[in-house]
């Protein structure tokens, strides 16, 4: 069901394709409903119809088999012989759309061209597109990992699968200090060039010294904050002085604004980046861990004599958090659905106890709605009011593997 939801809002023609439902529904708060219904035509091609609301049939819009049938950088010899089921006819192998998926991209062209003459459906399918985390595979290959949005096609490097994929969302934290460094440099230089009018501006200006050495005070710990992440630009404030004069005051005055200025552009990514931290030091403490951040803003972690570790050197539970984390705070775009399903595995007793909390941290500084599946009462751990349970009808004697990726056996 997570699935369907993130591929419905992503309008994903080969997950709603592939997978089998009768008719899907998506309600909003402001009472917009968005509907899917699965039906097979003439042809025997499968056809998902979407409606903005039921009673619209005017906002109808089609996916058909043909939106992901054309291949592109394939052998010529690869053709599709059953729903998510390809066949080489020179060696004989199959492939599932899964392993398909990892030497193409799908066409997306096609649909999201036409989708612009349906403006309430692209209001509810439009960017950004959700995020699906599929727990079982967090830390595999992008291509496998179960999950939707931008980020799903980013490239793996060498190394281990788990190591590589967290290292694509250190990257896009490593590039987001890089650009917040960036911006506070050319703010500085700007300011620097306007200095001198600026302090001649000021001179009839009355500043009470009580009142500047607060703002003094919480401009120093707002650049000590900053360093302690390493996202600190120039040389600390210079100490205030032990008596002023209000020529003195006003100079310091037009330096506070300088300097304010000049941090404003990091104080963004050093909150996200005070809650990671903040969020994986708790769980690697036990065990005499803790995280750092390079001059090059390199997420880093060090173990209890201060020796740095790879990442592979982490527990899976540990790799987990900092994946999971990382991904939602600095790969998620804001404003993002994230749907999480099973975020209990691989997570110790304690963790999970504090798991609600963590996400709702990270869900309010980038903005983001999470939805969770779970099996876990640790997880929920006592907020039973956020809780919707689930009853779906089984026949008696029919075997479900929970944890099967169903990719290939859905038709079946």
């Amino acid at each position: 069901m997570l699935r369907l939801t993130a591929a419905a809002l992503a309008l994903d023609a080969r997950v709603l394709l592939s997978t089998v439902y009768k008719t899907f529904s998506i309600k909003f708060v402001d009472g917009r409903v968005l509907q899917l219904e699965r039906t097979l035509n003439s042809k025997n091609d499968l056809e998902v119809h979407i409606r903005a609301r039921p009673s619209q049939s005017r906002s109808k819009f089609v996916i058909s088999g043909d939106d992901v049938e054309t291949l592109e950088g394939l052998p010529g010899d690869l053709r599709k012989v059953a729903p998510n089921h390809w066949a080489d006819d020179r060696t004989g192998r199959r492939y599932s759309s899964v392993e398909v998926d990892r030497m193409r991209r799908t066409r997306s062209g096609s649909w999201m061209e036409r989708l612009e003459a349906f403006p309430e459906i692209r209001e509810l399918c439009g960017r950004p597109l959700p995020v699906f985390i599929d727990t079982w595979r967090l830390d595999s290959r992008a291509e496998d990992s179960g999950m939707l949005g931008e980020w799903r096609r980013a490239p793996a490097r060498t190394g281990s699968a788990a190591a590589s994929r967290i290292r694509t969302y250190t990257d896009s934290l490593r590039d987001e200090i890089a650009e917040a460094r960036r911006a506070s440099i050319r703010v500085t230089q700007s300011r620097d060039t306007g200095f001198a009018a600026r302090a001649l501006a000021a001179a009839s200006l009355t500043i009470r010294e009580a009142s500047l050495h607060e703002r003094y005070d919480r401009t120093v710990e707002r650049y000590e904050a900053l360093a302690r992440n390493g996202l600190a630009v120039g040389e600390a404030p210079i100490p205030f002085p032990t008596s002023t004069t209000p020529t003195v005051r006003r100079i310091l005055h037009v330096f506070l604004d300088d300097w304010d200025r000049r941090l404003e552009p990091l104080i963004p990514v050093n909150e996200k980046l005070q809650i990671l931290r903040e969020i994986l030091d708790s769980k690697l403490a036990p065990s005499g861990k803790r995280t750092n951040v390079s001059a090059s803003g390199e997420l880093e972690f060090l173990s209890s004599n201060d020796r740095k570790l790879p990442v592979a050197r982490l527990s899976s539970g540990e790799q987990h958090l900092v994946a999971l984390f990382t991904l939602l705070l600095f790969a998620a775009k804001p404003g993002s659905l994230v749907l999480i399903d099973e975020p209990e595995i691989s997570l110790h007793a304690a963790w999970k106890h504090a798991f609600l909390v963590d996400i709702s941290r990270v869900a309010s500084v980038n903005d983001l709605q999470v939805v969770l599946a779970t099996h876990s009462a640790g997880i929920v751990n006592g907020r039973w009011d956020l809780t919707e349970e689930l009853e779906l009808p089984i026949d008696i004697g029919e075997e479900v593997d929970v944890h099967d990726d169903g990719e290939d056996d859905l038709d079946d």
